[in-house]
């Protein structure tokens, strides 16, 4: 069986591309900063604190799991300002 692929103008595959963004695990610090606008400066400070999601270091290469990020965001989301973030 063929299948048959569309192209938009530019000749790349809407189709591909959306594949390539549901198998995407984690991001690293620097797309991370960007997700929750934040330098990565402060998230490399909130690591050596102990604060933010668990993390992956191979080498210099830092990178969080997207189901960690998501759990993390979840934990520290609150309906009041008034409640304590780090309990």
């Amino acid at each position: 069986m063929q299948r048959h692929i569309t192209t938009d103008q530019s000749g790349r595959s809407p189709v591909k591309s959306h594949y390539t963004a549901v198998l995407r695990l984690a991001l690293d610090e620097h797309e991370l900063s960007q997700r929750w606008g934040l330098s990565v400066k402060t998230l490399r400070r909130w690591r050596q604190e102990l604060l933010g999601p668990i993390f992956c270091k191979m080498g210099a290469r830092v990178t969080c799991l997207i189901l960690e990020i998501e759990a993390y965001e979840r934990r520290v989301s609150r309906h009041s300002t008034f409640t304590s973030v780090y309990q």
